[in-house]
């Protein structure tokens, strides 16, 4: 007998080569009661032919939208859940990758809690030798208090209740930057509790390269300062107008000190040296000594094997 029928969402942009990797993992998995919605923000280079003469056959549960100009991501994935039957949602970006039981764990779940709950599971990342890094986390709980110790949602590890998207209408299409952050702080207001499943499932950014982010760092720092205005009211009246102050410095420096680290990997001095200005005298210079200390393990030291675990009380 079927399970509660799962909406898969796959926006993609321009990833022609990637997105086959992504939908056959979303195809592999163990629970098959799937709908799979591929939304194409106006791609303009070969994705619109790969999915028509392609993808689109290689399954029946694969739907294909594609949007009339390129609106963002919010707006992709809101146009997959206005299209959605599932009782659940979820979904897996273009460079992005799950394993076989994501699903599968996720409605065992989910299927013991109500409606207002949404769920999250860990993932295996790549350290800077390659290595595979394995996070785990673990948490049950109001999600106001998970994003009050400074947590994000987790990239290709987010499972939801439709109903409960539906309840928020969906995604801000206002916000550029920071769309998932925006979906928990919205479902915080509603009182939306959290369950982490202490579970290796996904694997993001996969088929990333970096290119795409160490090429806009102007433009992405803006689009988190307009977010952040837009955030203004929600946490001043989650957590206070001090945590707010708080927050938004936090977050700037953190993405700020995120391209950093991508210029000086990519010994991209003189971007790395332009932001040095924004970064307190003595953390730049750390991540400076780090960022050699790692090029030098990575030319004389192949791989080495890391584990890491974290728990979240």
């Amino acid at each position: 007998m079927l399970g509660k029928l799962v909406s898969v969402i796959i926006t993609t942009y321009n990833r022609e080569k990637q997105l086959s990797l992504t939908l056959d993992s979303i195809l592999a998995q163990t629970y098959k009661n799937i709908e799979i919605i591929i939304v194409d923000d106006f791609s303009t280079d070969g994705t619109k032919d790969l999915i028509e003469s392609k993808l689109l056959k290689l399954d029946t549960r694969i739907k294909y939208i594609r949007c009339d100009k390129n609106s963002g991501l919010a707006s992709a994935r809101n146009k997959g859940i206005l299209n959605s039957n599932g009782k659940y949602f979820t979904f897996c970006d273009d460079d992005d990758l799950w394993m076989p039981n994501f699903i599968e764990e996720f409605v065992i779940v989910a299927s013991m809690h109500d409606s207002e709950w949404c769920f999250c599971c860990s993932g295996k990342y790549k350290n800077f030798l390659g290595t595979d890094i394995y996070s785990y986390f673990e948490y049950e709980g109001e999600l106001k208090n998970l994003i009050k110790q400074g947590f994000t949602p987790p990239v290709a590890s987010q499972f939801y209740n439709l109903s409960s998207i539906k309840k928020i209408k969906g995604y801000n299409t206002q916000v550029k930057t920071g769309v998932d952050h925006d979906l928990w702080i919205r479902l915080a207001k509603i009182g939306t509790k959290i369950k982490y499943i202490p579970k290796i499932l996904s694997i993001p950014n996969v088929n990333s390269g970096q290119s795409r982010m160490t090429n806009n760092f102007s433009h992405r720092l803006n689009g988190i300062k307009n977010t952040l205005v837009i955030w203004k009211n929600d946490l001043i009246e989650l957590y206070g107008n001090e945590f707010y102050l708080k927050f938004c410095d936090a977050y700037l420096l953190r993405e700020k000190l995120k391209f950093l680290k991508l210029y000086l990997q990519d010994l991209n001095f003189f971007m790395a040296f332009k932001i040095k200005k924004d970064i307190p005298f003595f953390k730049f210079y750390k991540i400076l000594i780090f960022s050699f200390a790692k090029k030098l393990l990575q030319i004389s030291i192949p791989k080495i094997l890391i584990s890491e675990k974290k728990n979240i009380k």
